[in-house]
């Protein structure tokens, strides 16, 4: 029987190769480790850690997607079956039919996948081009699958109206139970402005927004202008071609309250911006559902901080309307 102090020494050989395995465990620890940890650009892009897909940025993918968005870029028009068979799509996400709206996408060569987003947490469901990495221009739905639908952010002028498609983001983020319309193309990709999705009602944007405006979710849609063309005003807010109802004097106000000069496109003349052309809106005031056409200055797209401000009241905006309050 060994007491403490009458143990043996462990031969050379034997210590040698007690020490050679323990560097090998420790080795091998260090490189699973890194393997599995997940590089920023696979968080970037959804790739899977150790614990599943990693959360997505949807502003870095929504950037990474308008990036390459120029004037007289890829568009193609599409046809009255494609346009529906997006819609139908969408609506089918809208309704928890993963299946029949895959589909249905699946003809087009369109794909509905879902992720976190990385600055929510919320599920978030994609439905993207599949095709050449979308250069036919058609654009894509965001659907927040954390509650049930109840508004839309429409960005029909990405790039050409510099950063809306960064205030559709932060919009989407900030209140629940939203689905973001984004355009796929610059708004002068298309010959005979085909690719104005704001001003054509034959696109897969106006197709959706229907879509949805038919179930009767209502819309906000983001627009830019130059300062310069309406001094002293910072936003102008309207109801398009409908008739102005508490969301609009409600988002007004708001703005009004932030430090913004917003003109009410109902009571005062705002030049040219109080959207009565826009298609999107027309049959919006067709079905008398809430929608708001809000212009907005560069200052209030660009600069971060003053975005994120606008966002916070048209976020208030969307939730009365899921409150029911008009």
């Amino acid at each position: 029987m060994e007491t403490r102090g009458s143990r043996r020494p462990l031969p050379l050989a034997a210590a040698v190769l007690l020490v050679l395995a323990s560097l090998a465990a420790v080795l091998t620890l260090a490189v699973r480790g890194s393997a599995e940890r997940p590089s920023a650009e696979g968080v970037a892009a959804g790739r899977s850690g150790p614990t599943g897909p990693a959360p997505v940025d949807l502003a870095a993918l929504v950037d990474g997607y308008t990036a390459g968005f120029t004037p007289g870029g890829p568009y193609t028009v599409p046809d009255a079956g494609q346009r529906r068979a997006i819609a139908d799509g969408v609506l089918g996400a809208l309704d928890g039919q993963t299946e029949q709206a895959g589909r249905s996408l699946a003809r087009v060569g369109y794909r509905l996948t879902e992720f976190t987003e990385a600055a929510t947490g919320r599920r978030v469901a994609e439905i993207a081009d599949g095709t050449d990495a979308g250069s036919r221009g058609w654009g894509r739905v965001y659907l927040d699958l954390s509650a049930r639908a109840g508004w839309s952010v429409q960005v029909p002028h990405p790039v050409s109206d510099a950063r809306t498609e960064a205030l559709g983001v932060d919009l989407f983020r900030a209140e629940p139970g939203g689905v973001l319309v984004l355009a796929g193309a610059h708004r002068r990709a298309g010959a005979d402005g085909a690719s104005d999705v704001a001003h054509r009602a034959d696109t897969v944007f106006a197709a959706v927004v229907e879509a949805l405006t038919g179930r009767g979710l209502p819309g906000i849609q983001v627009h830019g202008f130059d300062e310069g063309s309406l001094p002293g005003q910072d936003a102008v807010v309207s109801s398009g071609a409908g008739q102005p109802g508490p969301a609009a004097e409600l988002t007004a106000g708001g703005l009004g309250r932030a430090g913004y000069a917003a003109c009410r496109a109902w009571r005062e003349k705002c030049g040219q911006l109080g959207g009565t052309t826009n298609v999107e809106g027309r049959f919006a005031a067709g079905l008398g559902v809430p929608w708001l056409h809000v212009e907005l200055g560069n200052g209030l797209r660009t600069e971060p901080a003053r975005r994120a401000v606008v966002a916070g009241v048209l976020a208030q905006t969307a939730r009365g309307w899921v409150a029911g309050q008009g």
